[in-house]
C-alpha cells in the first residue's frame, strides 16, 4: 500500500504545488490520500475467501 499510495502522493503533491502554488492545498490532498488508503487497509481481506 506504501508504493501504491506513494506515487500519487510524490505526483500530486508536486501537481497541487504547482497548480495553486499553496502548501495547504498540499497537505489537503496529502490528507485525502492517507484517508482513503486508511479505509482501504481497515477493509483489507474481508471479503476474501477463509483460509483453510
Amino acid at each position: 500500500m506504501m508504493i501504491v499510495s506513494g506515487v500519487p502522493a510524490i505526483v500530486g503533491g508536486g501537481l497541487f504545488y504547482h497548480f495553486f502554488e499553496n502548501w495547504t492545498a498540499v497537505i489537503v490532498w496529502e490528507a485525502v490520500l492517507i484517508f482513503v488508503m486508511s479505509i482501504l487497509i481497515a477493509k483489507g481481506d474481508k471479503n476474501a475467501a477463509p483460509a483453510h
